[in-house]
């Protein structure tokens, strides 16, 4: 066992034979012996609310982060099919949420990692959750870095939650059994940092919707609806909110160094310029300069259209405007095409929309696309999923409520998503999950055009365009008595119908359009890799082809995506035969010859220089240009640093 005093040096059991010790792990250390008294070794186990007491805590949180449910989903897809835990918990510590689908998951339950248990250093030890919210930072705790006895055959990697206002309000959590070396945790690292900008992302724009939303992107050509570095400006052009991923874009390290700020300050922009399309911005110094490009991305923030084109005088047909929204999502498949010119001839004629296909297909895409090709573009474009919003919830966030209407409510009351649409298009996505008795509601609004939100009296007049979207069998629904018939025909006026990903005359030209929209830079794929693409069946739909080209470009070395850069999943059951270099899937052991590659050279130079540069490229999640940039140095400078030092 090491030893640890005021005037002694931490020593980790598993890092005897080490010189350095990560900052974090060590001041955790320091605050568990002197600050709680603990003793380093012990079984700590974390304690257990309550039934009642875990409801109060999780009825705050989930009001929270219910617009992020797709995120979570994902996560649980994700890491419970790769025998990890998922865990989020509040501010205090307690687990609110946990997403367990596996055996190995179940057994990592039977530990502890369960809802209603609370992970604060305090309590526990150094662990992933616990030291994330003392510090703020991401993490991975791995093997016998943790504190406690009992978790020290675990690996945890953690990223704080972000409210809008720039507060922590919890923390997210990967976990699962330490095996080999703690390198291999990066991926599942770059995972939940990924994950925690996303959860991120979607509160602002639901906290900032009816604000001006700007995107920070690496091109003018990506995707900047997709982005999780945003801005938020009022009318005036004052920023009046921004994420963390945009603040560590643009270099700032605290929320109050432009808050307040114009943008004409700021960027030497405004309003109006962004409005005629992406501007590009200039950072860096030397070889780490890093060109970004700012946009508005949601159609809501647009600018009144100029006299010289009117909204009106621009709604011409599909075939004259190639870049229409609706043709680049059509692409070069026939019946995409097809429905791309029907849904052109009814979109200003207040006839609503549904959309059919299989998960992963698009549909909230064509959605916005539908709605950007409308007279209503200038309009709020206001997305409901309600598969992913608990029943209790849906009924305020479409409807709304007015002030002192639920105990821990917003005091001002709530604006429902239908309002919140007043003037543009409301998505609803999976409309058949929607329960019965909120159907009845919906389709009196969309026959008597006006809301009553909830503890209101008053009714107020509402005009919308309703796109609605689901994978089941509405059908099928109506025939078993969970769907409205009449409803059915009043959100049916158009049926799309969405081909599968299998199924599209495009897939070449598809492939190569979303790889140049996940890379700033120029990204080959071999030819071997397009056929496996191409032949591939597809199940998840787009959806799964852009989670597959995110996992390749993390794992390609060079300029060209091989065979051994894809996941295991596209040889599963297809009688290929993976490659051996990247026979592992993205949470399992890869073959010593990457392991290798790992953070394992002893450097004889300056050992302080060395663990600055590792805690800005940890920092940074290793990403190059923006550890060089925090360092005030060059990119091609920090990778020599990278070199000398044996860090990878």
């Amino acid at each position: 066992m090491g030893t640890y005093g005021r005037d002694q040096h931490v020593l980790l059991p598993s890092q005897r034979d080490q010189a350095e010790i990560p900052t974090q792990i060590r001041g955790s250390w320091e605050r568990c012996i002197d600050q709680y008294k603990l003793e380093p070794g012990r079984a700590l186990l974390p304690p257990r609310l309550s039934d009642r007491e875990l409801q109060r805590e999780r009825s705050e949180f989930d009001s929270l982060l219910n617009v992020a449910e797709p995120v979570f989903q994902r996560l649980s897809q994700v890491g419970g099919n790769s025998g990890y835990c998922v865990l989020v918990t509040n501010a205090r510590g307690v687990i609110l949420r946990q997403y367990i689908d596996s055996q190995q998951g179940e057994e990592l339950k039977e530990h502890g990692m369960r809802t209603g248990t609370v992970w604060t250093e305090e309590q526990v030890g150094t662990n992933g959750l616990g030291t994330c919210l003392a510090t703020g930072e991401a993490l991975t705790v791995y093997a016998q870095e943790h504190f406690g006895r009992e978790l020290r055959r675990f690996s945890c990697s953690t990223a704080p939650i972000i409210a809008p206002d720039g507060e922590m309000i919890g923390a997210l959590d990967i976990s699962t059994y330490a095996q080999g070396d703690k390198q291999l945790q990066g991926l599942a690292q770059n995972l939940v940092c990924d994950s925690a900008d996303q959860i991120e992302a979607a509160m602002f724009r639901y906290a900032f919707g009816t604000d001006y939303l700007l995107a920070i992107n690496g091109g003018p050509a990506g995707d900047p609806s997709l982005s999780s570095a945003l801005i938020a400006a009022n009318d005036s052009g004052t920023l009046i909110g921004i994420t963390t991923p945009a603040l560590m874009l643009l270099g700032v390290s605290d929320r109050s160094m432009v808050i307040g700020l114009n943008l004409t300050d700021l960027f030497g922009l405004t309003l109006e310029m962004l409005h005629r399309g992406p501007c590009r911005l200039e950072g860096g110094q030397g070889d780490g300069m890093q060109t970004l490009w700012l946009s508005c991305f949601d159609p809501r923030v647009a600018m009144a259209p100029s006299p010289t084109k009117d909204i009106q005088t621009t709604a011409r047909s599909l075939n004259s405007v190639p870049d229409n929204p609706l043709m680049q999502f059509a692409g070069g498949d026939h019946r995409l095409a097809r429905n791309a010119e029907i849904c052109q001839r009814v979109i200003n004629r207040n006839i609503n929309i549904l959309l059919q296909g299989e998960t992963g297909t698009g549909k909230e895409v064509w959605a916005r696309a539908i709605h950007d090709s409308s007279q209503r573009a200038d309009k709020p474009f206001v997305t409901l999923n309600c598969a992913a919003i608990p029943e209790s919830l849906i009924e305020s966030e479409l409807f709304g409520y007015s002030a002192g209407t639920f105990t821990g409510g917003l005091k001002g009351g709530k604006v429902g998503k239908i309002q919140a649409s007043h003037g543009g298009t409301l998505f609803l996505d999976e409309i058949g999950d929607m329960p019965l008795a909120l159907q009845a509601r919906l389709l009196r609004v969309l026959a008597e055009g006006e809301i009553t939100p909830l503890g209101e009296i008053e009714a107020v007049p509402i005009d919308l365009h309703v796109i609605t979207a689901t994978h089941r069998d509405l059908k099928q629904l109506i025939s078993d008595g969970a769907f409205r018939e009449d409803l059915y025909y009043r959100i049916s006026g158009v049926r799309v119908e969405l081909p599968a990903l299998r199924e599209r005359a495009d897939k070449t030209e598809l492939i190569d359009r979303i790889l140049r929209e996940a890379s700033s830079q120029a990204i080959e794929l071999s030819s071997e890799v397009r056929r496996i693409l191409t032949e591939h069946e597809w199940p998840g739909n787009i959806r799964q082809l852009k989670n597959v080209l995110q996992f390749a470009l993390c794992m390609c070395d060079g300029e060209r995506i091989l065979p051994q850069d894809l996941p295991e999943e596209l040889f599963v059951g297809s009688g290929a035969e993976q490659p051996e270099l990247h026979s592992h899937g993205p949470f399992e052991k890869p073959p010593e010859r990457v392991v290798s590659l790992g953070i394992n050279a002893r450097c004889s130079d300056d050992p302080a220089e060395r663990e600055a540069l590792l805690r800005a490229l940890e920092a940074n999640r290793w990403v190059v240009s923006r550890a060089a940039k925090s360092l005030g140095i060059s990119r091609s400078t920090l990778h020599r640093k990278i070199k000398k030092y044996g860090l990878s």
